[in-house]
């Protein structure tokens, strides 16, 4: 053989050998040059759903050797390869076309798909081609109607019926007691489940309320409802497993109280808290006192304050729903009594007057209660004063100290005082002090003015008391007499007139005629009598009539007339007769005219009407008065008859 032939066969079986894994693209790695064929070739998809698609291929050869593998891979990139996602072929292997279908994948999402194809030599790829996915929506569902129900719980369920081509994240059913149309942002009850049918349980529901709920599924895109049902809750009961704490921290007016509730069942717990009387065993919201402490369930406590000492009381916890108030067990307490109130002490009197003090005192401690009263007692007859034999001056409540003013006092007297505290458990007095009150000084600036209308019997006087002298004015008046020079209120005739102070003025009777008198303001305080200036003077003594007047006749007829006439004093002698004498005289008398009288003896005006004159003749006419002491004529008034 030539050996050159040789050569180059070797090198052209080499060659050829060597040429299938030196192919420049990936469909080439078939050695099917010798045939001039591609191996695979990519076919268009046949449909396609927002998470499905038909994909198509075909393998033109195998090159001579058992395909291993025949499918499509598919990617979001433009150039898949088996090591993406990918559908293979089962069964017979060989050449012809193909259809396959990829599940699972995303909507409104473009891929690449290619088909291949592999031997023991390698793999072979069609060309690569795109679709693009539908586009999903959310979750369609349908809830189920609610059973099971009970005050507080009920069952529901749904069925996811189309995931809307992406998986659903959550599932459940939400609800609500407001809205008709609940959604995932109300109430909610999420379950963890592949199955697309789920049942939930509503739990802590309201007893007797109206719900609306639905069943829901949350995908990326969203979420989805099934249809709404409404179910009602069976009708409340009053809440349930309530207990009474024990009472602690017990003072004389206070006690640390409290309570739990267990279960409303169902209806929300409006009010709770604590009934309590020192009365009534078994006390309720209604014959008892409330203590309100919150609301719901769980434990309560709170202070009962403002109660009597000493005394039993009776309390329970209550809790109200809509259903009614119900009670835990009663439970009773004592409250305590507090100590007495200590370092009590009495301020020392002081600007002491006639009349009045200032004193105080200090409260120091209320022994644990409160001080409900405060102040000072006095007296001036008992030298312990108390509450009961003792004048009281209140000075509030509470501790601390306190000023006082004692007023009304008598003058000159000695007094005792000392402070008192109150609480609950009694009275605590401080210590005492004694005081006397000042006496006043004399009334002063007394005046007694000259005396005026004097008559034979009486006198007008006036005076005036400038000053009480610091006390009190208890009479003023004047004195007066004949006999003495000096009159005081023991040695002559007084006449009291008043209390007070200023301008004073009276007239004095039953004096003596023709007398000298003496006398003299006086005005009586605590301290004593104090005496105007003297005054003296002399009563007129009696006379006849004075001051009588005839006025002009009037009523002049033939054979009448009138008279009249004025008296203008008795002379200070009651008028024995008064009247008229007339006479063709010119001035008539008692002995030389004919007299007419006129009844009475009072003073003052007084007129008569007279008859049995001659016609055609001139009188005179005088008014007269006659007293004890003789008669008084008035002037002549002549009158011609017709």
């Amino acid at each position: 053989m030539n050996p050159k032939n040789f050569n180059i066969r070797y090198l052209y079986s080499l060659f050829m050998l060597i040429l299938p894994w030196t192919s420049c693209d990936d469909k080439d790695k078939f050695d099917f040059n010798q045939h001039n064929k591609v191996a695979v070739t990519t076919l268009q998809m046949t449909g396609v759903t927002k998470n499905d698609a038909a994909l198509n291929g075909r393998v033109n050869t195998n090159n001579g050797e058992t395909l291993t593998q025949v499918g499509i891979c598919y990617a979001t990139h433009q150039k898949p390869t088996v090591n993406n996602e990918k559908v293979l072929k089962t069964g017979d292997l060989d050449t012809g076309a193909f259809t396959l279908y990829a599940q699972n994948l995303k909507p409104a999402t473009t891929y690449y798909f290619r088909a291949f194809a592999t031997n023991k030599n390698g793999t072979a790829y069609g060309d690569p081609l795109s679709f693009t996915t539908q586009s999903g929506y959310v979750a369609k569902l349908e809830t189920q109607s609610a059973s099971s129900i009970t005050r507080i719980t009920a069952e529901l369920g749904g069925k996811i019926s189309d995931d809307g081509g992406y998986p659903v994240i959550s599932k459940g059913v939400c609800y609500s007691n407001i809205s008709s149309f609940p959604t995932i942002s109300n109430d909610k009850v999420s379950v963890d489940t592949q199955s697309t049918s789920f049942k939930v349980n509503l739990t802590k529901l309201k007893a007797g309320t109206i719900y609306y709920a639905r069943a829901y599924a949350t995908s990326s895109v969203g979420t989805g409802y099934g249809q709404v049902v409404s179910f009602t809750t069976l009708p409340p009961i009053v809440a349930s497993g309530i207990s009474t704490a024990a009472v602690s921290s017990v003072t004389y007016s206070s006690a640390s109280v409290g309570g739990t509730v267990l279960d409303d069942n169902g209806s929300t717990v409006t009010a709770r808290g604590i009934c309590y009387s020192n009365s009534n065993t078994t006390p309720s919201v209604s014959s008892g006192t409330i203590l309100n402490i919150g609301s719901g369930t769980g434990s309560f406590s709170g202070q009962l304050t403002g109660l009597v000492v000493n005394t039993s009381y009776y309390i329970r916890a209550f809790a109200t729903n809509s259903a009614g108030t119900a009670y835990g067990p009663v439970v009773s307490f004592k409250t305590s009594m507090p100590d007495l109130p200590s370092s009590v002490s009495t301020t020392t009197p002081y600007n002491v007057t006639m009349t009045s003090a200032y004193t105080g005192g200090y409260i120091g401690s209320a022994g644990g209660g409160t001080i409900s009263a405060k102040g000072v007692v006095y007296s001036s007859s008992n030298s312990l004063p108390s509450l009961t034999n003792g004048t009281r001056v209140s000075g509030g409540s509470g501790t601390g100290n306190f000023s006082l003013i004692l007023s009304g006092l008598q003058y000159n007297t000695i007094y005792y005082v000392r402070s008192y505290a109150t609480n609950e458990a009694g009275t605590t007095y401080g210590n005492v002090y004694t005081f006397k009150t000042l006496l006043p000084s004399l009334p002063s600036s007394l005046s007694t003015y000259g005396a005026v209308s004097i008559t034979p019997g009486s006198a007008y006087v006036s005076g005036y008391i400038g000053s009480a002298g610091g006390g009190n004015i208890s009479a003023s008046g004047f004195v007066f007499s004949s006999s003495t020079s000096n009159p005081t209120i023991g040695n002559s005739t007084s006449v009291t007139l008043g209390s007070s102070i200023g301008s004073i003025a009276t007239t004095l009777t039953g004096l003596s005629a023709g007398t000298s008198y003496y006398a003299r303001v006086y005005a009586t305080n605590e301290a004593g009598t104090t005496y105007g200036n003297l005054i003296s003077f002399t009563t007129t003594r009696y006379t006849a009539p004075t001051g009588v007047t005839t006025y002009q006749v009037g009523n002049t007829g033939s054979t009448y007339v009138t008279f009249s006439g004025d008296i203008a004093t008795d002379g200070g002698s009651t008028l024995t007769e008064r009247g008229f004498v007339y006479s063709t005289s010119s001035n008539p008398t008692l002995s030389s005219g004919t007299k007419t009288t006129v009844s009475g003896s009072s003073v003052g005006y007084f007129s008569k009407s007279v008859t049995g004159f001659n016609k055609y003749t001139t009188y005179y006419v005088r008014a007269y008065a006659t007293n004890a002491y003789g008669t008084t004529y008035g002037s002549s008034a002549a009158f011609y008859t017709y």
